[in-house]
């Protein structure tokens, strides 16, 4: 609507009602159009989400600081605080020296990197810890394998088929274990391993398992550390299972890992 040009040589006794109707019109937009003008909207990265201005009112901490009412401005705060420097683990190239030389590899989709994110946002502390690069993998050699790691390379590669799993928190946290269970204590770890059924050969880098130990699952039997990912896995995702029908293990592995060793809701 266009209301006209203002004369500001009016007097305020010649206006008529009309007049004055329609100038208080034309004031209310010039301050509403003057407030966006001057209100730039804040630059939140693709990792952070905008929040918007609240008042905060007084409340008590657990350890019993009071904490006084305050107003918050508007501001950008990080999705995932504790994951920054995951935010650069992204790698958009083909792994060097990868085992599986015709496997292919293809650049990270955001949506993609922030599922992983928010995963493993509720994975063990210790798994946050490690120094791990993810590299997108298109189709694994082995049939459905949805993810593969490499310790000597600290690298994990994720595949088609891990974005359509519902277990992808399952299957993250068997790749971390895969790394992770190089750091344990090698003591405790060996007790483990020797009620898994595995024992060392004649040359001490090479292993064999005993068929009368129950697996615990069919891949268990591919390899030690296989089969220890699996217990690892099953011991954040299955505990109540694995404590029922393997006590012995689930003792063990209690002993060896950290005690926050767990999904949480971080």
């Amino acid at each position: 609507m266009n209301y006209g040009p203002i004369k500001l040589s009016y007097k305020k006794e010649n206006l008529t009602l009309i007049d004055l109707n329609v100038l208080k019109k034309i004031i209310g937009l010039s301050i509403v159009f003057a407030s966006h003008l001057s209100a730039s909207p804040l630059p939140c990265t693709v990792w952070q989400i905008k929040v918007k201005s609240h008042v905060v009112r007084t409340f008590k901490k657990v350890d019993g600081t009071i904490v006084s009412k305050t107003n918050r401005e508007e501001h950008c705060r990080e999705k995932w605080p504790e994951l920054i420097k995951w935010k650069e683990r992204f790698i958009n190239s083909k792994i060097k020296d990868w085992p599986e030389s015709q496997e292919k590899f293809k650049p990270w989709q955001q949506s993609e990197k922030e599922i992983i994110l928010e995963l493993l946002n509720h994975q063990p502390q210790v798994f946050k810890d490690l120094n791990v690069n993810f590299f997108r993998g298109v189709l694994s050699k082995y049939n459905k394998n949805p993810g593969s790691s490499v310790k000597i390379l600290e690298a994990i590669a994720l595949y088609d088929i891990f974005f359509q799993s519902p277990e992808k928190s399952r299957v993250l946290s068997h790749e971390l274990s895969h790394l992770y269970l190089h750091s344990l204590n090698k003591k405790k770890l060996s007790d483990l391993v020797y009620e898994l059924g595995w024992r060392r050969k004649i040359d001490p880098d090479e292993v064999f398992r005993l068929p009368n130990y129950p697996l615990l699952k069919s891949d268990s039997s591919e390899s030690l550390t296989e089969d220890i990912a699996n217990h690892l896995e099953d011991y954040l995702h299955d505990r109540e299972n694995l404590s029922k029908n393997f006590p012995k293990r689930y003792k063990l592995l209690k002993e060896l890992l950290p005690s926050d060793f767990k999904i949480g809701d971080s």
